[in-house]
């Protein structure tokens, strides 16, 4: 998928002034063995029969593994709001929390500002434990339209920006949202960590990269998280999410309902993608069936049990879709369904 038309992570976040400083301040990755061991304990989840349902991030931030992604309030092509009324998704963010979300994932890019603005309009001052994800490093000039960007100059006025629109001393997570070909990766990251020994960002992630990248970075970088499209059907990063398994870095997957193509309504942010292929569909119907669920739900439950490094972050702008979303962590399958499931996809295959 082109990179001007790919990244909502949950289609697929906002630290305050004391939501920052009441964290451990200048946190940084030397609490990964933390996150790793977290990972590690739960890789027998999956067995036991259950999805673990909470995370350590960065090894310091304790977030529920079902979030709220904010692509799903802005307009087609992540271009201006989705709602004339702005009170409609203020509304639908403090429902999300309301009901046990801990992670909010948004980014500069989605409106370009709305998102981020609607975060800290609807939600600041932040509660304790809500963590804030946001996302700079592209620039956005019309609908579907990035423009990559990642000299120092332009990260570090990003970053500012999103710290002023959220009303935060501090971003809890800030993810690049796209490696700059143009620029070193040293010279990005470095900005980065010089950031974050400022305050500014308290855990540093990365937004639609590979493995061999992932090693790199992670040798310039404490890494917390990683943001690639991934879902029951498209499993093209499923190297990158074991190196997150074997690393304690959380794995935000964007498009976990593929786009819309695995609740059975394709979503309009972007182009149509396929149809889910008839045996996929076939199989989500069964099981959604059987549990008397939807099968976007069954969709992200398969993601909860596939590992536990995996954290949705589905975005809606309905609060029906919400609240049927976050139900989905409370949907144990079977074995057997989770073989039939976990047959559907290839590291080849896309939804």
């Amino acid at each position: 998928m082109d990179a001007q038309t790919n990244s909502d992570a949950a289609a697929t976040p906002e630290p305050t002034g004391e939501h920052g400083v009441s964290r451990e301040p200048g946190a940084t990755g030397q609490t990964a063995a933390a996150g790793e061991s977290g990972v590690r304990a739960t890789v027998e989840a999956r067995a036991a029969g259950g999805a673990r349902p909470d995370f350590p991030l960065g090894g310091t931030l304790t977030v529920r593994r079902l979030g709220f992604g904010t692509g799903g309030l802005v307009g087609p092509g992540y271009w201006g709001p989705r709602h004339a009324d702005p009170a409609r998704s203020l509304a639908l963010l403090r429902r999300a929390v309301d009901r046990g979300v801990t992670l909010i994932d948004t980014a500069d890019n989605y409106g370009p500002d709305v998102a981020e603005e609607l975060v800290a309009r609807a939600l600041h001052p932040y509660p304790e434990g809500l963590v804030i994800a946001t996302k700079g490093g592209v620039v956005r000039t019309g609908p579907d339209v990035w423009h990559v960007a990642g000299r120092p100059e332009h990260l570090r006025a990003m970053c500012d920006a999103s710290l002023r629109r959220l009303r935060a001393d501090t971003i809890d997570l800030y993810q690049l949202h796209r490696l700059d070909p143009d620029v070193p990766m040293a010279e990005q990251l470095g900005t980065l960590v010089e950031l974050q020994q400022a305050g500014k960002i308290r855990h540093i992630g990365l937004d639609s990269i590979g493995a061999a990248e992932l090693a790199r970075a992670r040798e310039l970088a404490p890494i917390a998280s990683v943001q690639n499209r991934y879902n029951v059907l498209d499993r093209a990063s499923e190297d990158v999410l074991e190196l997150c398994e074997r690393t304690g870095t959380a794995f935000l997957p964007w498009f976990p309902l593929g786009h819309g193509t695995l609740t059975g309504a394709p979503g309009t942010r972007t182009a149509t993608p396929s149809p889910t292929p008839p045996p996929a569909a076939d199989a989500l119907t069964t099981i959604a069936a059987a549990h008397g669920a939807t099968t976007g739900q069954i969709t992200l439950a398969w993601l909860l049990h596939h590992s536990p490094a995996l954290l949705p972050t589905p975005g809606t702008g309905s609060p029906d879709h919400l609240d049927e979303n976050l139900a989905a962590d409370r949907i144990a399958l079977t074995e057997e369904e989770l073989r039939r499931l976990d047959a559907l996809g290839t590291p080849e295959a896309g939804a």
